[in-house]
């Protein structure tokens, strides 16, 4: 059953009511102060996002009139990407590898993590194939989403190895894409880009290469490569974009790591950034948080920041790896603390979400999508949704973010945001059980006014509250909560 959303309505308190972290009960309890150094300026943020991953190939057909009279793949969008709704600025659309119009080639548990691609059954180019994602990102785009980032998991299944968009279980740690096919890849992938480019669709970048560490062979698109693989891949794409003029409108974004730190992160991103043909133009580097604990992140943001400092840092996917659908706020305080960690450790400019529509039984997508056939065409919204919105709604593209130190921290998380003469603080109270009261000192303050939303087990992203501010200005954050703090 659809849920409608509650943005906006007023909630007349005397108190400020503010959010909630993660899902613990121990650390302090008492009331917190919050520091925040205007002065101390970091990342200018380009936005959030999502990607169109898994998802967007089904919903995108999904045509039926919901509720709202509208179409439920309207109502979805609209959701995601309208001022209405979160008011995402970013959409990662999947350049599937899957071929032909008919049954995909490969192994898959799910036909939802089989993405199409645009070569049709006779092996030519069809930009009507893949109808239902395109629909979805030319949506977004109509919306707002003035950031596309075209991304492949693999090379199309006509060009790998195995006739598949995966390895084979013998073959782990080798590459499915041949050198041969590099440049028929390259020429593939960019040839895409330029056509939808043409058709007003703002693609700033792209990224050919998803998380070459792991193995792939089976379950979902994927290739491995080696480092070396990975770097020959990369000259053949910056040379046939210099060939077509394109470097100075579309980025050629560092390989998507699958992690920060560990094992299995410099050895890849060493080879590109110490090459001498790649180095020097590669700006940004994209990473998933999936496999990244605090401490990788904190030891990686130093060795880069010291070694690499002109480098940007995109943080492009992170869902919770957990079992069990979960519609309330134990996961969706990890996901804010994620959020305030990844910009605040890894000075991140973008953050985007992955799988943003689900049908698993995961901690996963911000809606919910029922598996069963046929499809009934409703969703459900988690306040994991909500709990994004938190920062969606608020923290826009040009917005910089600015110190913050939080005394008697224990359960809280919180990072803050200057644009406009506006300052936005969005505070996470991860404790199950304790509320946190948070006052401000804010140096040199000239605000007047403060207007607070709420994300908890009782508000969906709702405001609370709008007052004068002054120094004195509190708020209380109920357990498990998300709120956003506007000083204007």
């Amino acid at each position: 059953m659809t849920r409608s959303l509650k943005i906006g309505s007023l909630f007349l308190s005397g108190v400020f009511l503010a959010t909630a972290l993660t899902a613990c009960t121990g650390g302090q309890t008492g009331p917190a102060t919050l520091t925040v150094d205007l002065s101390d300026r970091h990342q200018t943020m380009e936005g959030f996002g999502a990607s169109s991953a898994w998802w967007s190939q089904e919903i995108g057909g999904w045509t039926d009139i919901g509720q709202s009279g509208k179409e439920v793949r309207e109502e979805i969008m609209d959701l995601l990407y309208s001022d209405e709704g979160l008011g995402m600025n970013i959409y990662r659309y999947n350049l599937g590898a899957g071929t032909g119009t008919g049954e995909k080639p490969g192994v898959f548990n799910d036909s939802w993590r089989s993405a199409q691609s645009f070569i049709d059954d006779n092996g030519n180019i069809d930009y009507s194939l893949d109808a239902n994602a395109v629909w979805c990102m030319n949506r977004a785009v109509a919306l707002g989403a003035d950031k596309v980032f075209f991304f492949s998991n693999s090379a199309p299944d006509t060009m790998t190895i195995t006739g598949m968009p995966h390895s084979e279980e013998q073959r782990k740690k080798v590459t499915n894409l041949a050198p041969e096919n590099y440049q028929a890849f390259a020429d593939y992938a960019l040839d895409a880009v330029e056509h939808f480019r043409a058709q007003g669709i703002p693609v700033i970048a792209i990224s050919p290469i998803n998380e070459p560490q792991w193995t792939w062979q089976g379950g979902q698109e994927g290739c491995h490569y080696e480092p070396d693989e990975m770097v020959a891949l990369y000259k053949v794409f910056y040379q046939e974009m210099l060939s077509r003029g394109m470097t100075d409108d579309v980025e050629l974004d560092m390989f998507e790591s699958g992690q920060f730190g560990g094992s299995k992160f410099k050895k890849w991103f060493k080879a590109l950034a110490e090459d001498e043909t790649l180095g020097p133009v590669l700006h940004t580097l994209s990473g998933h948080s999936y496999n990244s604990s605090f401490t990788d992140k904190e030891k990686t943001a130093k060795w880069l920041k010291k070694n690499y400092p002109d480098l940007k840092i995109r943080c492009t996917e992170w869902t919770e790896m957990t079992s069990g659908r979960d519609l309330g706020m134990d996961s969706a305080v990890i996901m804010a603390d994620m959020i305030c960690n990844d910009l605040k450790i890894l000075d991140a400019i973008s953050w985007t979400y992955w799988l943003a529509v689900s049908q698993y039984d995961w901690r996963d997508g911000l809606l919910y999508v029922d598996p069963s056939e046929p499809k009934p065409q409703t969703y459900t919204l988690t306040k994991r949704y909500y709990g994004y919105g938190n920062f969606t709604k608020f923290v826009k593209e040009g917005a910089v973010r600015v110190g913050t130190q939080m005394d008697n921290e224990g359960s809280l998380n919180s990072i803050a945001f200057e644009q406009d003469g506006k300052l936005t603080m969005i505070l996470v109270n991860s404790s199950a059980e304790n509320e946190r009261q948070v006052s401000f000192n804010i140096a040199n303050a000239n605000y007047q006014t403060m207007t607070t939303w709420l994300t908890d087990k009782a508000h969906d992203l709702e405001q609370t509250a709008q007052s004068a501010y002054s120094a004195q200005s509190s708020v209380t954050l109920p357990p498990q909560s998300i709120m956003t703090v506007v000083l204007e």
